[in-house]
């Protein structure tokens, strides 16, 4: 673990724990309960209007869910323990931008590099991940990527960096994690 230079957040789930319910959202959007994920499904929409407000839902749900979130157990404590070992960070998410810079400004948190669905196609794809490493100025093999769900553990997978699961009731396991981890506060443990 010595020849790290990086961390990769996913955002909600891992930096913030955020009320944001993709079942309500689908229903919302599509009228049902949805067989793939909200963005996959809306990526399909073929209407260039249909598109734009099945979007403009979904941006108004993640606003929201940024505005009322919290910041979860232990991440203060790692961020200050990455920002003194001088490890550069980066959220990797697929929200936008806008609900982004509200948990931002909100927590004052800093990061070295911001990578939503609008700067690269969204995780799973490794290209988000690629991104943040380029802006970082790291190699894949000098990144540890930390996420709770499975399109998380896929990207970072694919564009080879280490990855790490936060285990939670909806994802606990996944066979493309390098290491299963009940806290964020396990990683200060690994330096």
């Amino acid at each position: 673990m010595n020849s790290l230079k990086a961390v990769i957040f996913d955002l909600d789930g891992v930096i913030v724990k955020s009320g944001l319910d993709f079942k309500l959202i689908g229903k919302e959007i599509f009228g049902s309960e949805l067989d793939e994920p909200v963005l996959e499904q809306i990526e399909h929409l073929k209407d260039p209007e249909e598109k734009k407000r099945a979007l403009r839902i979904l941006e108004n749900h993640e606003t929201r869910a940024a505005l009322t979130s919290e910041l979860n157990l232990g991440i203060t404590a790692l961020l200050r323990f990455l920002s003194q070992k001088k490890m550069k960070r980066a959220i990797v998410t697929r929200n936008s931008r806008k609900s982004v810079d509200i948990i931002l400004e909100r927590f004052k948190l800093d990061f070295d590099a911001i990578i939503t669905r609008k700067e690269a196609p969204p995780k799973p794809a490794k290209e988000s991940v690629l991104l943040a490493c380029e802006k970082m100025g790291v190699r894949p093999e000098e990144v540890i990527l930390i996420g709770d769900y499975e399109f998380d553990m896929l990207a970072g997978k694919r564009a080879g960096v280490t990855t790490i699961l936060l285990r939670n009731a909806n994802q606990p396991s996944s066979e493309n994690a390098d290491m299963v981890i009940d806290s964020v506060l396990e990683l200060t443990k690994l330096y």
